[in-house]
């Protein structure tokens, strides 16, 4: 009767090893299972919130793409592109300072990146904030030293703030390399009318109209002498 009791406990708990041991193996090959279908499924989602994204901002509809952007930062607030996208979106909704924060935070995500300091210097410069945005501008200029938005957004600067002279240089300088620059012709034509040059911005505006008849900032300089 003990022998057989005993096999009897022995039994019991050889199944209760196997059943445990099936169970564990059951959920170890159901979560590697699980696991990366449910990346993919995270994957697609991001995947979509990025192309309503898109679609907004194409109809014009800047809160909803921005809303896109945020649901995924509330998943992973390190995502770096729905961080930079943010700042961008922020910054054509016209809310310049959550704009900077979103360029900032992208900046740290990705701190030997050009591309979230060139963002940066958007939203600085529509709100005026000249002297910080010249500061961004002159560290990406010792990056990338030819780089033409940089060496661009450092003569509007420049040129907004009056600095005529310096502007002049870095738009003639930006013009050797690309001379066929609409907007550096323009920029440059009304430095050289700011600076008095009344010759030398007539003839940069007619220029600029024997390519581009309709230009209207052409015309309003020219109309402006």
């Amino acid at each position: 009767m003990q022998a057989g009791t005993r096999e009897m406990k022995h039994t019991r708990q050889r199944s209760l090893i196997m059943l445990r041991s099936f169970a564990t193996g059951f959920v170890a090959v159901t979560l590697l299972a699980w696991g990366p279908a449910a990346a993919a499924a995270e994957g697609d989602q991001v995947g979509q919130r990025f192309a309503s994204s898109f679609a907004h901002e194409a109809k014009g509809e800047i809160d909803e793409a921005l809303n896109d952007m945020l649901i995924i930062l509330r998943g992973d607030a390190k995502h770096y592109v729905a961080t930079l996208r943010s700042g961008w979106l922020y910054y054509i909704g016209g809310r310049y300072a959550d704009s900077i924060a979103m360029y900032e935070a992208a900046d740290k995500l990705a701190p030997s990146a050009l591309e979230p300091r060139l963002g940066l210097m958007l939203p600085l410069m529509a709100s005026e904030r000249w002297a910080k945005a010249e500061v961004v501008g002159k560290e990406l200029a010792k990056l990338a030293p030819r780089d033409y938005t940089v060496r661009s957004r450092l003569a509007w600067i420049a040129f907004a703030q009056g600095r005529y002279k310096e502007a002049e240089t870095l738009y003639q300088a930006v013009l050797a390399d690309y001379p066929s620059d609409l907007e550096m012709m323009l920029g440059l034509a009304w430095t050289w009318l700011r600076e008095g040059r009344k010759p030398e911005a007539k003839g940069m505006f007619q220029r600029v109209l024997s390519i581009r008849s309709d230009n209207v900032q052409a015309r309003t300089g020219l109309q402006s002498l």
